[in-house]
């Protein structure tokens, strides 16, 4: 019998959020030189769609390495911490870029809430499944004989 090895990758939040940041000027200074040289349309809320279309990738990200973490109470402060600098950030950013406030822009504040309420149901989701596999290899573990 062959021995599986287990890969677990650990990336705190703080180093998916500076990643993710990175991303987001990149895609926005490289959409806004696409704009300007009139390589594509025009579109005044672009960054402010980039910005949440990172959330969106952030909250994906990021409960999916919740599930390798060691403490999920601290990761899982830690993500809401990062979660909230991400958004405020990525609004200053589009701002900067735009001049158009998140009220102006168009309906990009509900793609916020929305962003933000799906974000909380899957770090509820995956709590969830935390514990369902922790009770699944306890009553594995008893039926066994292990405990």
């Amino acid at each position: 019998m062959t021995a599986t090895k287990e890969v677990s990758i650990h990336i705190p939040p703080y180093i998916q959020v500076i990643g993710i940041i990175t991303v987001m000027v990149i895609f926005i200074g490289g959409g806004v030189f696409m704009e300007n040289m009139g390589w594509s349309r025009k579109d005044p809320i672009f960054p402010w769609t980039v910005s949440a279309s990172m959330l969106l990738l952030y909250s994906l990200f990021n409960c999916g390495f919740s599930l390798n973490s060691e403490d999920a109470n601290k990761y899982w402060l830690q993500s809401l911490i990062c979660y909230a600098v991400l958004a405020v950030s990525g609004g200053v950013v589009a701002y900067l870029f735009t001049g158009i406030s998140i009220y102006d822009a168009k309906s990009v504040k509900w793609i916020y809430v929305v962003f933000t309420f799906g974000y909380l149901v899957f770090l509820s989701i995956v709590n969830t499944m935390r514990i369902i596999v922790r009770l699944a290899k306890k009553e594995d573990s008893r039926l066994r004989g292990g405990d």
